[in-house]
């Protein structure tokens, strides 16, 4: 049995091109693998890069995806989750994440995969 059920699912070419560091799809599993997400729940995708991870969100779970990045274009990806047929449950966003436009307690859960964790100091 493949360790990776669900990333197996998806095409390595497009994941190779899209991704932007080791196999995002992976990381994700293992981490999923540890949560309850279920459909219907907002997730944010913090550092979503080019959304891959956010595509399989939405199509793995059933989660409503709130795909932000700071260097990807919001919409470059979204013309991504067209591409993808989930355009209805990826919403890309184009913020910093020290400025984030959400309510505290918007979100049902986190994701961040992948992201350069950068803490600036005031």
């Amino acid at each position: 049995m493949d360790k990776y059920p669900k990333s197996t699912k998806y095409d390595k070419e497009w994941i190779e091109q899209n991704w932007m560091g080791p196999n995002p799809l992976w990381l994700l599993e293992d981490i999923c693998e540890h949560l309850d997400l279920r459909p219907g729940m907002k997730v944010l995708d913090m550092g979503c890069g080019k959304g891959i991870t956010s595509v399989f969100l939405a199509r793995e779970y059933g989660v409503t995806v709130f795909a932000n990045d700071l260097w990807i274009s919001a919409t470059e990806n979204l013309r991504r989750f067209e591409e993808a047929g989930i355009a209805d449950k990826v919403f890309p966003i184009h913020a910093e994440a020290h400025a984030l436009p959400y309510a505290a307690g918007f979100f049902d859960a986190v994701i961040s995969i992948d992201s350069y964790h950068i803490l600036r100091h005031k």
